[in-house]
């Protein structure tokens, strides 16, 4: 059996004088699977009620998710939470409600909506709710149309979020550069050409981005994040988790992440219908400027995300997202040729198809080794 080191007996200790000012001492507490982040959520149960225990240390590693920093390594905070759960409450979004917080700890007890997610009912061929596929991706989408008719209600201007433009991107693709491209090209004069026209590239393409505007975005919008939760009238409400890195950025954020999360298969048929629903809310956006825009950001948020994947193995050993990293190249290079040749063109040319596949990562001692 493992014996808990003094700082987590310090941060059970703090857990349970939380639970104790909350009325919660005697629940039942559950851990739940982590994710990539540092946060560690608690089922608690007690008697017929249940809720969730949010732990977020202050001294966890936390990497700033706005791209403001030149070091992304920040101190974690649970303040994002309590002021984007206020936000999306009055935007009409289903968010779970904080029944108690300690910022200072790092501590707050939330609603739980349960385990339903949309993966497990699109895992379940709908079954769960009795909607299949394309009606939880309309319900997916149709919370996006809620959110931005209320940005474009005025929201934006006093929703104290952080406000991207296209150095804020670019300094979030910095791990790209830095942690995930070292993975696949190693030879050095490869990878600094790699990154010289990546760089250009940038340039040409981060503008593109805000082809149609901005909105409030959610920044991590996808089926994992969204979940079935029951309501008074004895249907199924769409509830949204996971939302405290939101910011006022490129209008086709959430819709790119919802529609190439490269986690899950969605047809080009029905992103594209699902394109068009969101498209047909808003009849003032240009179609062609709209596709340019989304193709921009979905290279923006998938290099993004390769940068994560990299970071999570060097730093945390997590390399289980390394399986993804075949179909991130697939949804970079979708709709590029077209829409983005320049994207095609860096690619083509500085990644090889054998790159574009889960890297090997190298132990510290075979690192060692090599250098001898």
């Amino acid at each position: 059996m493992t014996r808990a080191t003094p700082e987590q007996v310090r941060r059970n200790a703090d857990r349970q004088d939380f639970l104790g000012a909350c009325g919660w001492q005697t629940a039942q507490v559950m851990p739940l699977v982590d994710d990539a982040s540092a946060r560690k959520y608690f089922r608690l149960e007690r008697k017929h009620d249940t809720a969730l225990l949010m732990d977020f240390p202050p001294s966890a590693i936390h990497v700033d998710p706005h791209g403001i920093y030149e070091n992304p390594e920040r101190p974690a905070s649970i303040e994002p939470v309590l002021q984007t759960t206020e936000l999306f409450y009055r935007a009409g979004w289903r968010v779970p409600e904080i029944y108690a917080s300690d910022v200072k700890r790092g501590l707050a007890l939330i609603e739980d909506f349960g385990d339903v997610t949309f993966t497990n009912a699109l895992q379940a061929g709908g079954r769960m709710d009795g909607v299949g596929q394309d009606g939880l991706y309309l319900r997916a989408v149709d919370q996006l149309i809620t959110l931005h008719r209320f940005c474009d209600d005025g929201a934006m201007a006093d929703c104290g979020l952080v406000t991207y433009g296209p150095e804020n991107l670019r300094r979030m693709l910095g791990s790209f550069k830095t942690d995930y491209l070292p993975l696949i090209l190693a030879d050095p004069q490869k990878r600094a050409a790699a990154m010289d026209d990546f760089d250009r590239l940038l340039d040409d393409v981060l503008p593109l981005c805000w082809q149609v505007g901005d909105a409030i975005i959610h920044r991590d919008y996808h089926v994992d994040n969204l979940m079935l939760v029951e309501n008074g009238d004895g249907g199924d409400d769409c509830g949204i988790i996971d939302f405290q890195d939101a910011a006022v950025a490129t209008r086709p954020y959430d819709l790119v992440s919802l529609l190439r999360d490269v986690r899950h298969d969605i047809s080009p048929d029905l992103e594209s219908r699902m394109k068009q629903f969101y498209l047909a809310a808003f009849p003032n956006i240009d179609h062609s400027d709209f596709e340019t825009a989304y193709v921009a950001n979905s290279m923006v948020r998938n290099f993004r995300i390769l940068g994560r994947f990299g970071w999570l193995a060097i730093k945390a050993g997590k390399t289980r997202y390394f399986d993804f990293i075949p179909r991130c190249w697939d949804v970079i290079l979708r709709g590029a040729a077209d829409g983005l040749p320049a994207l095609r063109d860096w690619v083509e040319t500085h990644i090889p198809a054998d790159a574009r596949t889960a890297p090997t990562l190298q132990s510290p001692q075979s690192n060692e080794k090599a250098s001898q």
